[in-house]
């Protein structure tokens, strides 16, 4: 890891066997960093180190580097504070550009979220709204938009694919937030997941309506972007 970052300009500042190293101060402290990346099969209590992390270093930008896709670990890594969760079979080159994104305020998800979707059974999300309900909820626009943001393109991305201005794209992530009475894209996302929405749905239809070149650019990542 520290050879890779260090060829992508980035400045590997310390290293630490465990968070709760870094914690207690076992090795050189630091006061503070941009960016920590924590490797989940070093962690005893994901959870817990993250929320200790969050409180002692409340302006870095916190990542997961896990070895495989776990959907209850990521939602409770979200829920406690991370800004990213990265499966660790990603290419360098995706890799490298999820932690450019973490660091300019970037939420990063995994993409095999996207494979988690199709079967994951729908659920009460927080709003104890259920799919059947989304219609009466949210306009149409609102669901595409939706859609999107659980495939987790930022809105210069979700505006060419729907055709709008991101102005408009704006307006309906704000009323999607609000509606759905969470507090960021993230969680809307995974409210949508938990409701049942099939992100595929729309996006895919939209995306079948691109240029061939346009779909080649399409993320490994799903990644979010705030409004």
């Amino acid at each position: 890891m520290r050879r890779i970052l260090d060829e992508e300009e980035f400045v590997v500042g310390h290293s630490y066997k465990n968070c709760e190293a870094m914690l207690t101060g076992e090795m050189e402290p630091v006061d503070t960093s941009e960016l920590i990346v924590i490797d989940v099969s070093a962690a005893q209590d994901v959870k817990t180190e993250v929320h200790a992390l969050r409180k002692a270093y409340a302006n870095s930008r916190l990542v997961l580097l896990t070895d495989e896709f776990e959907y209850e670990v990521m939602v409770d890594s979200f829920r406690a504070g991370v800004d990213g969760y990265i499966v660790k079979e990603i290419a360098c080159r995706s890799l490298v550009e999820s932690l450019r994104l973490v660091t300019l305020g970037e939420k990063v998800l995994p993409s095999a979220l996207l494979d988690h979707l199709a079967d994951r059974s729908v659920m009460p999300g927080p709003s104890g709204k259920s799919g059947a309900d989304l219609v009466k909820l949210l306009s149409e626009r609102e669901i595409e938009t939706l859609r999107c943001l659980i495939m987790g393109y930022p809105n210069k991305v979700i505006a060419h694919r729907l055709d709008i201005s991101e102005a408009t794209v704006k307006v309906h992530v704000k009323a999607i937030l609000r509606k759905l009475m969470v507090q960021n894209r993230t969680q809307a996302a995974i409210w949508a997941v938990n409701n049942g929405v099939d992100a595929n749905a729309a996006c895919a239809t939209v995306a079948a309506e691109a240029a061939p070149a346009e779909q080649d650019e399409a993320p490994e990542l799903a990644i979010g972007q705030h409004a």
